[in-house]
């Protein structure tokens, strides 16, 4: 990954709300029976509840965790579905190794 790349993901992590997303998706998905499903259904419903930002806030900071390439969503039904790209997230910890 170029210098470039890893500054566009910082860039979408220097957000206060953004990174907080990133880390309550990051969580909902770690402690989240595997059973139950790959991604976090209902992740934009979930942040609204548990952040005190608006809808379209949230649905921004989505579409540029996504941009970014922290996060895939995906939707079914009416559920929006989010998963962490855990490959960028070990890129980013052998960038400071």
């Amino acid at each position: 990954m170029t210098g470039k790349d890893m500054a566009k993901v910082f860039k979408a992590l220097s957000n206060e709300q953004r990174l907080n997303l990133f880390r309550m998706i990051y969580y909902w998905q770690k402690t989240m029976p595997k059973s139950e499903c790959c991604g976090v259904q209902k992740a934009f419903t979930r942040a609204c509840d548990c952040m005190d930002i608006s809808r379209s806030t949230i649905s921004h900071h989505l579409k540029e965790l996504q941009l970014a390439g922290l996060i895939t969503c995906e939707k079914e039904g009416q559920a929006l579905v989010c998963t962490i790209n855990h490959e960028l997230v070990e890129e980013i910890k052998t960038f400071f190794e």
